[in-house]
């Protein structure tokens, strides 16, 4: 691990786009610690309190609660188009769009004061999924793992209620993987953001200033990728690059202030997986191809 220590983080306050996404970030080098950032932070007024009471445990319960607001449905199968190019981001319940407002405003608070290493990582946790679409309960499993707590990926399939189509994004019962984290750990009030096919530069630096706060919250916190992946995209590590893909995978540290996102793929050792030789346990990226395997869906921090 480098041990670097973060440039702090000069924030300026604009309006918050509805991803959360950084308005307008100084140009730099691509490591968050060698810029400086001029992000959006500005709370919707519709939002019940600032992050002070958020990081109380009424605040807590707030932002967890938007986990299982009613949202629009957004499967984890297979769509019917032939590629993501051109789709938007998929829609946010208004709920999940105010935590998120919340937790965005937090990070750049968190990292205006701290001083986090250029590089951290945490626990290593993969297992193998144990069906060919448990890939949702296998990355809820490995990360509350790397948080001390032990859920078996049956019982996460349970609570996350995944079909042989996958685990949703969202549905009428809210986002699974971030209410099914919030049920079972306390560390932690984890949110979804959605991300178009083809993220913009500032949701890049966005990604990159959550993935470094959740890694260093506490003892550290991992996020959840929704990859969409298609022929002629970006693929996961070992992915084969003529399939679309949908894959949920843990995030679990970084490297280079941010600039490379390090995760682990339950791909891995998956016996039902005709591929899974290819892919190694724990791999890394650049954030940017990460963000964007994610584009169309999302991640969950």
């Amino acid at each position: 691990m480098l041990s670097l220590l973060w440039t702090p983080v000069m924030i300026a306050i604009l309006a918050l786009q509805p991803t959360g996404a950084l308005a307008h970030p100084v140009a730099g080098n691509g490591a968050l610690g060698h810029r400086v950032v001029t992000a959006a932070v500005a709370v919707p007024d519709s939002v019940p309190g600032a992050w002070p009471a958020a990081s109380s445990a009424d605040g807590a319960r707030r932002l967890r609660l938007a986990a299982i607001e009613p949202a629009p449905l957004v499967t984890d199968s297979v769509p019917a188009e032939a590629a993501k190019r051109g789709l938007p981001a998929v829609p946010l319940s208004a709920a999940m769009a105010q935590a998120n407002a919340i937790r965005q405003a937090a990070a750049l608070n968190y990292l205006r004061h701290a001083h986090p290493a250029a590089a951290k990582v945490l626990l290593a946790s993969q297992q193998p999924q144990v069906r060919n679409y448990f890939c949702g309960p296998a990355t809820v499993s490995e990360m509350l793992a790397q948080m001390k707590v032990t859920l078996a990926q049956l019982a996460a399939a349970s609570e996350l209620r995944t079909t042989q189509a996958g685990t949703d994004w969202s549905d009428a019962g809210g986002y699974p993987v971030p209410r099914v984290l919030n049920a079972n750990q306390k560390l932690r009030s984890f949110v979804a953001v959605a991300l178009p096919w083809t993220p913009t530069a500032a949701q890049i630096k966005t990604f990159e200033i959550d993935l470094v706060t959740d890694i260093n919250h506490g003892t550290g916190v991992p996020i959840a990728g929704n990859a969409y992946e298609v022929p002629g995209g970006p693929h996961l590590v070992g992915h084969p690059p003529g399939q679309t893909i949908m894959h949920w995978f843990d995030i679990r540290g970084y490297a280079q202030f941010g600039a490379i996102t390090e995760y682990e793929d339950s791909v891995h050792g998956a016996t039902s997986i005709g591929w899974s030789a290819a892919v190694p346990a724990y791999s890394s990226l650049s954030s940017g191809t990460i963000v964007n395997i994610v584009g169309a869906r999302g991640y969950v921090w």
